[in-house]
């Protein structure tokens, strides 16, 4: 089931589901994915803190891939420059 994150205060809480639904606890979190019990707190709570390596690696303990879509209704034509 896909999550749509329109914002950074979306994430954190969307993190913290998908490792309490695989079972794991913060610490375990951490022998997982190879980083810091803060640096999970942080992705879990202000991620916008974190870097994409750390998010990346969060992501990969608790099996979970990032897919990004285009919203052209956001973006009209989608021919506008960043």
């Amino acid at each position: 089931m896909p999550f749509v994150i329109a914002n950074p205060q979306q994430l954190g809480p969307t993190l913290k589901g998908f490792r309490k639904q695989t079972g794991l606890t913060q610490v375990q979190m951490v022998r997982q994915s190879g980083l810091g019990q803060k640096t999970i707190s942080l992705l879990e709570t202000e991620p916008w803190r974190c870097s994409v390596d750390s998010l990346l690696r969060y992501l990969s303990a608790v099996d979970v891939a990032i897919s990004l879509d285009l919203v052209a209704t956001l973006r009209g034509s989608g021919n506008e420059a960043w």
